[in-house]
């Protein structure tokens, strides 16, 4: 018997119908006891993420926003970190210390600037339960994570509230092109949720952003096979981010 049922897992259409089985078999359960789940804290809401992200499927989860946190203050030379309003683990002085570069403190600023800003969120750059993540694949077609830089909460003019995704990702990085059609492909299954998806990166002196809600623009991330995605941002598929 334990011969057979070891020749059987050296099968791999018998593996794939295993994986399909168990997942499928996972995924009701998830569903079903969704509610009692989120009620669960500690080590057993532990043990349930743990099985969500071990899943040979991509798997829709909720971010697990902690109860505070202790961002530094300064650097370890003892430089302060500047600070911004409105952050959503601000301070008792409405104010959260946090090191940008030179795009992001701009996307910050300008973000702030609009009338319509309630308040931001810095997405953790670990793929951990406390940040936005999005899957993709690579060149080599190894899956990986990509967290998206800012999430801006904003006030419609009904008083309703609505998210979106703001994220000056460096357009130098080798697999600029594989993290920009993940966020398109996002755009596309879940941007109903969402106010804005856009990507924000500079082409000359000046930050041009792809709107990834716009189906045009999607289709030209995912048609571009060039090198560097500078491109993108200085053709007509983006506009000046302002």
């Amino acid at each position: 018997m334990r011969v057979e049922v070891a020749g059987l897992l050296m099968i791999k259409e018998v593996l794939a119908e295993m994986d399909t089985t168990a997942t499928e078999w996972v995924q009701e359960r998830l569903t079903k006891f969704a509610v009692d789940i989120k009620n669960t804290t500690g080590a057993t809401r532990d043990a349930y993420m743990k099985v969500q992200e071990q899943t040979s499927r991509l798997e829709r989860v909720g971010i697990e926003l902690p109860a505070n946190d202790l961002a530094p203050a300064e650097d370890t030379q003892g430089n302060a970190y500047p600070t911004f309003a409105r952050h959503l683990f601000a301070g008792a002085d409405g104010e959260y210390p946090v090191k940008l570069n030179d795009w992001e403190t701009t996307v910050v600023t300008t973000e702030l600037g609009r009338k319509s800003t309630v308040a931001w969120y810095r997405n953790p750059a670990r793929a951990a339960r406390s940040a936005l993540r999005l899957a993709y694949q690579d060149e080599g077609g190894t899956w990986k994570s990509l967290q998206v830089d800012f999430l801006v909460m904003s006030k419609r003019d009904d008083g309703t509230l609505a998210a979106s995704i703001v994220d000056p990702h460096g357009d130098h990085l080798a697999d600029a092109k594989f993290k920009l059609r993940a966020l398109a492909d996002y755009a596309e299954q879940y941007g109903s949720e969402f106010l804005r998806i856009e990507s924000v990166a500079k082409a000359g002196d000046t930050l041009r952003a792809l709107d990834l809600h716009d189906a045009n623009v999607r289709a030209a991330v995912r048609a571009f096979e060039g090198g560097k995605v500078t491109t993108l941002y200085e053709s007509e598929a983006a506009r000046d981010y302002v």
